[in-house]
């Protein structure tokens, strides 16, 4: 995708001179994992300025990809972290420079990301962005970062921090193409009740946590045929229940060998399925050839 941003750009106005080598800044420092206090002797007031000098050798220092913003939105620090993400050739190229146009001017789709629309700009506290924005590149190539943001004093300077999230994304793209469907997610859910319904302590939280799903997906997994995990798991015991007890079991053998927690639980339960108790389905089915596996009620 071709972009107006192609090329590096020039900012040789009267921006250029932002590069705060002398004096002090009216800001407080907010740097990620930084403690004012600790950041320099009696450079730092903890209520009030940090050198120029000394924030700046700190951005330039970290290994994170830093970006400082001033209130008028033009680009007042960055480091070489940040800039040889973007690809520019040094921290000059694109100090004074818009931030935001600079950072992504254009959308995907080569519409214009309008900078009120932008979550970096329009933000005014601290915040971690919950999903990931599309840098440009120098020459126009975009980049998924996460970010962070955060402000940076009281003059309304901000701290962006980001980091190139190309290789996370591609994990997610190759374990979402690894996924599988819904039916095949489902038959298996149903496989894994199948080998654990007879403990006891098999719930439907249970499922979920041994399936590494959560249990609102596995309700909605297997309320897409008609089924609940509460349902399937009753209705797995009740079937070994019925044919323990036509072998000769008694309904309290029956119940604790079919993963009943206790006897009441099992008569209960045998009772909304077959309008009757064990003990009377027993005696009218005791001479009757063995049934079909229980359909879901």
């Amino acid at each position: 995708m071709s972009s107006p941003r192609d090329g590096a750009p020039q900012w040789q106005d009267a921006h250029t001179d932002r590069h705060f080598a002398h004096g002090e800044l009216g800001l407080t420092s907010a740097l990620p994992g930084v403690n004012t206090v600790q950041l320099c002797g009696s450079s730092v007031d903890v209520m009030g300025t940090v050198d120029a000098e000394l924030l700046s050798a700190v951005v330039e220092a970290a290994p994170t990809p830093l970006w400082v913003i001033e209130a008028d939105g033009t680009v007042a620090l960055a480091n070489q972290a940040a800039v040889n993400v973007l690809d520019y050739a040094s921290v000059a190229d694109v100090i004074g420079a818009p931030s935001h146009d600079t950072l992504h001017r254009w959308r995907l789709d080569g519409s214009r990301y309008a900078s009120h629309a932008c979550p970096i700009v329009d933000h005014r506290g601290a915040r971690a962005g919950s999903h990931p924005e599309w840098f440009f590149t120098r020459v126009g190539r975009p980049i998924p970062v996460t970010w962070s943001i955060r402000p940076l004093g009281r003059g309304g300077a901000k701290l962006l921090s980001f980091t190139d999230a190309s290789e996370q994304m591609a994990v997610h793209r190759r374990e979402f193409a690894r996924a599988p469907s819904r039916a095949e997610l489902r038959s298996r859910l149903l496989a894994h009740v199948s080998v654990r319904f007879r403990d006891p302590e098999f719930t439907p939280a249970v499922l979920a946590g041994e399936s590494h799903l959560s249990l609102r997906l596995v309700q909605q997994v297997l309320s897409e045929d008609g089924r609940s995990p509460a349902t399937e798991i009753r209705r797995k015991r009740l079937e070994l229940a019925c044919t323990l007890l036509r072998s000769g079991s008694t309904v309290q053998q029956a119940c604790r060998a079919s993963g009943f927690s206790e006897p009441g639980t099992f008569t209960r339960a045998f009772r909304r399925h077959f309008d009757m108790s064990p003990s009377e389905w027993l005696r009218k089915n005791s001479n009757q050839p063995e049934s079909a596996e229980i359909a879901s009620r």
